[in-house]
C-alpha cells in the first residue's frame, strides 16, 4: 500500500494486546506491527507501535489504526487485519 511517502508492506503483527470491544480493561493495550518500508533505493524493516511515529527517511511514519477490533470470543486471523498509516514530512 502507498502512503504519502514511502511504500509500506505489513509483514506480521508482533503484538495485539488491545482491550477487546466486549470487555472492560484497566489498560487499552497496544498493537506492534513489523513492516517493510521502501523508498527510492533504500529499504528498512521496522516495528511500528500504533500511535508512535518512527523516523523514516525525512519524515515520520505512524501506524494510526488497526481493524478489526479485538473481541474475547473471536480470534483475528492474520489475513483479516487492516492497517492505516500516515507519513508526515517531505520525500
Amino acid at each position: 500500500m502507498f502512503v504519502d511517502g514511502p511504500h509500506v508492506t505489513p509483514l506480521r503483527v508482533i503484538e495485539d494486546s488491545r482491550c477487546p470491544m466486549n470487555a472492560r480493561c484497566v489498560w487499552a493495550g497496544r498493537v506492534v506491527l513489523r513492516v517493510k518500508v521502501t523508498g527510492g533505493a533504500w529499504q528498512r524493516t521496522i516495528d511500528l507501535t500504533m500511535g508512535e511515529p518512527v523516523q523514516v527517511a525525512d519524515g515520520g511514519l505512524t501506524l494510526v489504526s488497526v481493524t478489526p477490533g479485538k473481541r474475547t470470543d473471536l480470534a483475528i486471523k492474520p489475513r483479516d487485519y487492516r492497517f492505516a498509516f500516515t507519513f508526515e514530512g517531505g520525500f
